[in-house]
């Protein structure tokens, strides 16, 4: 079949089974020669120098696609934190994440036979069978699929103030389903070519025009729906328009050349041609048609115009004539930045296949080879505007809108003002207490000479990390000022967002490139009539039922047993951070639980504090959130006084109980409970410090012991090695040494001598010393809360009994239940495994 006929045959899927089989055989015919555009941009990558710097790079080229989220793509792939992270949230209801409570199961705590959904493998039709990869009706990756709702609402809905347990409710079974690397191949070649970040955030927990618009302009102006940026793009009204500064305003005053590439203008209904409408810059004031004939200067808005581009410039609309980015790339007349919106058939937004994204993209790529010296000198940066609706375990960072969820560090400000907003207004512009965001994860894949080697970079990044990351990179060739930030950047996201530039390696060891590359130069030639258009628009989109989750041919096994345990290279970051927990005097002669930050690290670092001795409401009752800065010489610290402390629980107010987790960048956990009226835990040791030791080889920890007495059990949970510790003769300050796995540690401090002890200070999380590490070991492993060391899934795990009308069991198996770190429940045999 060639290109032609595809395109044909693509015109029907969804509608006939014989064109949708014709159509998926080509495709992965197509994808399968991706490896050789791949190589070829290794071997060109080989012949560039190994040492550099952000002064080599000379364009950079942003594509931005619909609707998908990390976990969805890329939970099962090694390296990143996907479904095999050992520490993911547990809820409230005592189940890890992964156990999302069907709609309808309202009690609280929900009954033991309630329906639970977790990740599974997105079906490859609408009958109740197991998939089959080799199935004449075509892989996973080309099904055209229903599209979860993604509206704000229902983000913050399934979010629920940090719980992360509506995602069913809100957002349907379909959020649970999710890809691997049978269905969508290409993307996860690129990851283990180049590098992948798995701690990108989309920037609004909502739709597609507020993201982009952060995209491009560094905010939404509390916006949280797309209705402000509607409308036609050739239309010539301005009132009430967005109006605010873009990114492209700001390299047209410094005098830097860009472009926007996009297949036709705007949602033309084609869906193989136009933009789909997700060339946001169209709906803004300043960009719309007429602008350049009332403005005060006529010349800067009509040269913002002709480089919005308004032609079909990525795809090929002739097989013999190369498209305008390709041609710019040929002749060396590529700009210093590009941005590219892809039709909707392209752009992966469901229904449309992910096949097709990444045949768009495969199309990118093979440009990039028409010119290797001009890819010698790109970076290309592939991300997505939103999670789609689709469901991802880490939990986002938020900024506390007010003092009664959270706090900041002095230099961060978070102001939540929605009559009078400014930059740093955090809140949507219709309620001071809904964050805008950040949302959930999305796939992020930076690929460059510069990024090769297929590793993991997992520095948090927001939409705005793009801007950020050109303004970094045009201080360091001298276009601007060093440390210029863009002014419509919130100093919260100017603070807990990276720019980019740690996905790079600029002291990289040459890949190897095992064979020579042979590409196919031949491209798309796009010939559809108005049948084939009209039978597209019309195609059916699959919605998965408890009948496809049940037939996930992995519904027997935990859901960890699903990433590859295969472990690779991840890039270094810039945190370093502390966090305590001590049981302080509070005013009036009562008191309260501290757990002040310290962050001695160059970057900036989001917590989040769930408390698990409590299930009143939020803010109350958290969980509580707070940023603070990176330290530039002193460390920085939010003290206890700063907003970092509790009451205890209201149930707890006799016995003092307490039950904590923080969560952290790069699976960051800190576990603290005890019981404050215990006479012998009040004897045992705070912990006053970890810190780095022997170049991360080991991490050391400082313990201050109030008294005389008592002895600690300490649990190195990579190992199972232990230690005791004890207070000795007198009251003092020792410090206990642990072994890391290639900086990753997981040291559990328990009462050695009084068994039923509440007790517990857990510290988990991985040890920067500059360079290139590898990533998690524990990644597919369980964490077992009694022994407190990470153990190997079992190969085999008893079925999970259907319930009534053939729905998926409501609970995990009982040999491997989970339970709540507030009060760890024994399973069966006397262990009780947490974060299944």
């Amino acid at each position: 079949m060639n290109r032609r006929d595809f395109i044909k045959k693509l015109g029907l899927a969804g509608t006939s089974a014989a064109a949708y089989a014709a159509c998926s055989a080509y495709m992965r015919e197509a994808l399968a020669q991706s490896t050789h555009t791949i190589d070829d941009l290794l071997t060109a990558t080989a012949e560039c120098k190994t040492q550099g710097s952000l002064e080599d790079i000379e364009h950079v080229v942003f594509l931005m696609q619909e609707n998908r989220s990390f976990d969805h793509y890329f939970g099962t792939l090694r390296g990143v934190r996907g479904f095999g992270d050992p520490r993911p949230l547990t809820m409230r209801d005592g189940q890890p994440i992964w156990y999302q409570l069907q709609s309808g199961a309202t009690s609280t705590p929900p009954a033991a036979t309630a329906q639970r959904i977790r990740p599974y493998r997105m079906p490859n039709s609408a009958a109740n069978k197991p998939i089959d990869d080799t199935s004449p009706e075509g892989t996973v990756g080309g099904v055209f699929v229903t599209d979860p709702a993604h509206d704000y609402m229902s983000g913050i809905g399934a979010w629920n103030n940090g719980l992360s347990d509506k995602w069913i409710s809100k957002k349907g079974i379909v959020s649970m389903a999710h890809y691997t690397e049978a269905d969508i191949p290409l993307y996860f070649k690129l990851a283990k070519a180049f590098t992948l970040c798995d701690a990108y955030f989309c920037s609004i927990n909502g739709p597609t025009d507020c993201n982009r618009s952060y995209f491009y302009a560094g905010t939404s102006n509390g916006k949280n729906s797309n209705s402000p940026f509607s409308g036609v793009a050739d239309s010539v009204g301005t009132a009430g328009r967005a109006n605010w500064k873009t990114y492209p305003e700001r390299l047209e005053d410094i005098g830097v050349n860009w472009k926007f590439y996009q297949d036709g203008l705007t949602w033309t209904g084609d869906p193989f041609a136009g933009n789909y409408g997700d060339n946001t810059l169209e709906y803004f004031a300043q960009y719309r048609a007429n602008f350049s004939a009332t403005s005060a200067d006529p010349a800067y808005y009509a040269s913002i115009n002709k480089k919005n581009q308004r032609v079909n410039s990525v795809l090929r609309t002739d097989p013999n004539k190369p498209s305008q980015f390709e041609q710019d790339i040929i002749d060396d007349k590529l700009p210093a930045v590009s941005w590219i919106a892809a039709p909707e058939a392209f752009c992966e937004h469901p229904k449309w296949s992910p096949h097709l994204g990444e045949y768009y993209v495969h199309e990118i790529l093979r440009a990039f080879t028409a010119n290797k010296e001009v890819w010698k000198k790109t970076v290309f940066i592939i991300t997505y505007d939103e999670n789609g609706g689709f469901f991802d375990h880490v939990l986002p960072p938020v900024p506390p809108l007010s003092s009664s969820i959270g706090s900041t560090s002095p230099a961060i400000t978070v102001t939540s003002g929605t009559t009078t907003r400014d930059v740093n207004s955090e809140a949507t512009a219709s309620s001071s207490s809904q964050p805008l965001g950040m949302g959930i994860r999305v796939p992020t894949l930076v690929i460059s000479p510069w990024s090769a080697g297929g590793r993991v970079c997992s520095e948090v990044f927001d939409h705005t990390s793009a801007i950020q990351f050109v303004d970094s990179w045009l201080s360091a060739k001298g276009k601007q000022p060093k440390n210029t930030n863009f002014p419509g950047i919130s100093s919260w996201r100017q603070a807990i967002s990276g720019d980019l530039t740690s996905a790079l390696d600029f002291n990289r060891v040459v890949p190897l490139v095992d064979t020579a590359s042979v590409v196919d130069t031949a491209r798309l030639g796009v010939a559809f009539n108005a049948t084939q258009k009209t039978n597209a628009n019309n195609a059916g989109a699959l919605s998965p039922s408890l009948g496809n989750f049940n037939a996930d041919p992995d519904k027997d096994k935990l859901t960890p047993s699903k990433q590859d345990k295969t472990r690779c290279e991840i890039l270094p970051l810039g945190y370093d951070f502390f966090v305590g927990a001590y049981i302080r005097a509070a005013s009036g002669g009562s008191e309260r639980v501290e757990y002040p930050i310290t962050n001695r690290g160059k970057l900036a670092a989001s917590f989040y504090v769930i408390p698990y001795d409590r299930t009143g409401a939020f803010p109350g009752d958290g969980p509580w959130f707070f940023a603070i800065e990176g330290a530039r010489g002193a460390p920085v610290t939010i003290a206890a006084d700063a907003g970092a402390y509790a009451a205890f629980g209201a149930a707890n107010a006799t016995t003092k109980n307490y039950s904590y987790a923080v969560h952290g960048p790069n699976g960051y956990l800190f576990e603290f409970k005890g019981s404050a009226a215990s006479a012998t835990e009040r004897q045992l040791a705070d912990i006053m410090d970890a810190v780095s030791a022997d170049d991360g080889k080991t991490i050391r920890f400082t313990l201050n012991w109030p008294g005389a007495n008592g002895s600690l059990k300490v649990i190195n949970a990579y190992t199972g090695d232990f230690k005791t510790v004890s207070a000795g003769t007198a009251a003092a300050s020792i410090t206990v040494d642990i072994p890391t796995a290639d900086g990753w540690y997981d040291v559990a401090f328990v009462d050695a001598v009084n068994t039923s002890s509440r007790y517990l200070r857990r510290y988990a999380g991985h040890l920067e010393n500059g360079k290139i590490s590898r990533s998690d070991p524990a990644i597919g492993k369980l964490y077992n809360a009694i022994s407190r060391i990470y153990e190997d899934i079992p190969v085999i795990i008893a079925a999970v009994a259907p319930v009534a009308g053939g729905a998926a069991a409501a609970t995990p198996p009982a040999a491997v239940a989970a339970s709540s770190p507030a009060a760890p429940t024994p399973a069966s045999g006397g262990a009780t495994l947490l974060n299944l």
